[in-house]
């Protein structure tokens, strides 16, 4: 399958509509392969569609047919964004110094990775919850001991 450009949901319907198609597979096999309830591709391919992709759906069936999204571009909408500019109200508070480092940080941190896709999210640097780090165990009663 050659990459696609999609702009709405009816081209990505389409693009894996197509792909189904390419492979020959039948919806309750894809069903199977995702581990959607049965009948739920069928649900999901149907012209029109009775069900939109949700985000569990839409990766489970990308997966399961070798598809993935390789790229987004978020581009402002300028007949839209005059629809909207009536309703829009600037903020009550600005952002405070922690927000804007916070951001900065967070803008050189995915700049980092952007450039390098080798580097991959510490996954060990996670916060625990509390529920796990041990500190309530002393807060049971006795008797839930």
């Amino acid at each position: 399958m050659k990459p696609r450009l999609i702009g709405s949901r009816e081209q990505l319907l389409q693009a894996v509509r197509d792909r189904r198609d390419e492979l020959d597979l039948p919806h309750e096999l894809l069903d199977a392969i995702t581990g959607l309830q049965s009948g739920y591709v069928s649900k999901l391919l149907s012209d029109p569609p009775m069900r939109g992709f949700g985000e569990m759906s839409l990766k489970a069936l990308l997966d399961g047919l070798g598809l993935r999204i390789a790229f987004a571009v978020i581009l402002e909408d300028p007949e839209q964004s005059e629809r909207m500019r009536g309703r829009w109200r600037p903020r009550k508070r600005p952002p405070t110094v922690e927000q804007k480092r916070a951001k900065r940080q967070l803008v050189e941190a995915m700049r980092c990775v952007a450039s390098d896709p080798q580097i991959m999210p510490d996954v060990g640097s996670t916060n625990q919850t509390e529920a796990d780090d041990g500190k309530h165990e002393n807060d049971r009663r006795a008797d839930q001991a």
